[in-house]
């Protein structure tokens, strides 16, 4: 089996997984916590020689927070990324990035928004000339939304996990012009109850239920009781064709 599962445990997805529900609380045990004036909230917490960021998602309908976000492009380390996105996660960025050591490993988490300012701070770490390279990141996200303007650039080398619970509407939009990362690997919870690794976009386009497109967004009701189940080891890689 190729892709994630040299590199990913179930342990891993299962931490960032906590992380990232644990998130929506006040807060996070022997974590420190940063508000900007956006509405952005993140977590830092250094655990077992480990350095977590972790990034508060959005409550309520996604329409919502998407529709109050401005999705003019800002250009971030050579990338272009959804302008709303990177202003969210730019709004906590120093106080963050002046805890973190680049020799330690780093692992950047969120759900929805907090997805999205996730993946905006593992390309940060991994793509600044003008600092230390962090040589082992790794993001693990759940409902991320689509960051880049569609472009063939890749993302510096890092482990790149999105989970997607199969109707989850968030994670296919925006739809014009911006588009998900081209190298991340993608852990899909589908509709018939199976786990997936990596399936075609026409598969999970098909799999799509108009009728669970907000409810499999929810971090507490649907990704964690999906990943508690899951197994790296098991996801079925050869997608059943019609």
């Amino acid at each position: 089996m190729k892709g994630i599962t040299t590199t990913l445990t179930d342990s891993e997805i299962s931490t960032a997984c906590s992380f990232a529900e644990q998130a929506y609380e006040d807060d996070i045990p022997h974590a420190t916590r940063f508000d900007s004036r956006l509405g952005t909230t993140a977590f830092y917490l250094y655990q077992n020689d480990i350095q977590y960021i972790v990034f508060r998602g959005t409550n309520g309908d996604p329409a919502d927070w998407l529709m109050n976000l401005s999705a003019i492009p800002w250009r971030i380390h050579g990338k272009w990324a959804h302008g709303g996105f990177v202003a969210a996660q730019s709004s906590v960025w120093k106080q963050i990035r002046k805890r973190l050591d680049p020799a330690k490993k780093t692992y950047c988490i969120g759900h929805s928004l907090g997805g999205a300012c996730a993946i905006l701070t593992a390309h940060r770490l991994t793509s600044n000339k003008k600092r230390p390279a962090f040589k082992d990141v790794r993001c693990i996200t759940f409902g991320r939304p689509n960051v880049w303007l569609k472009s063939k650039k890749q993302l510096k080398d890092m482990v790149n996990i999105s989970v997607v619970a199969g109707s989850d509407i968030v994670a296919t939009v925006p739809k014009f012009f911006f588009s998900a990362d081209r190298n991340q690997d993608i852990v899909y919870f589908g509709t018939d109850g199976n786990d997936y690794l990596n399936p075609s976009k026409e598969f999970r386009d098909g799999d799509r239920k108009l009728s669970s497109s907000i409810s499999d967004h929810m971090m507490k009701s649907s990704y964690s009781p999906r990943v508690q189940k899951c197994k790296v080891k098991e996801l079925v890689c050869d997608i059943p064709t019609a």
